[in-house]
């Protein structure tokens, strides 16, 4: 495995996007859009701001949430999955 430098994302991504600009707002919404014309439902609209800002900013996302699978399959979001807690 390959090192990766990660950004910790918690209560940080709220400061982020308290800065939200109309554009990325519009382009969540677009996401959410194309996503439930091919059959995916994105249940919060914060896993949608999140996926949305990190695919415009092609930063790649650790996370173990099944809502952003989606934004994987779909528009090609990066992720990284963490390995299983046994």
């Amino acid at each position: 495995m390959t090192e990766q430098r990660l950004g910790v994302l918690d209560a940080i991504v709220c400061e982020v996007l308290q800065d939200l600009s109309t554009e990325e707002a519009a382009a969540a919404a677009r996401n959410y859009r194309s996503l439930r014309r091919q059959g995916k439902t994105v249940r919060k609209t914060i896993d949608c701001l999140i996926a949305t800002f990190c695919l415009n900013g092609g930063h790649t996302l650790l996370h173990c949430d099944s809502d952003f699978n989606p934004f994987e399959e779909h528009l090609g979001l990066q992720v990284i999955h963490p390995p299983s807690a046994a």
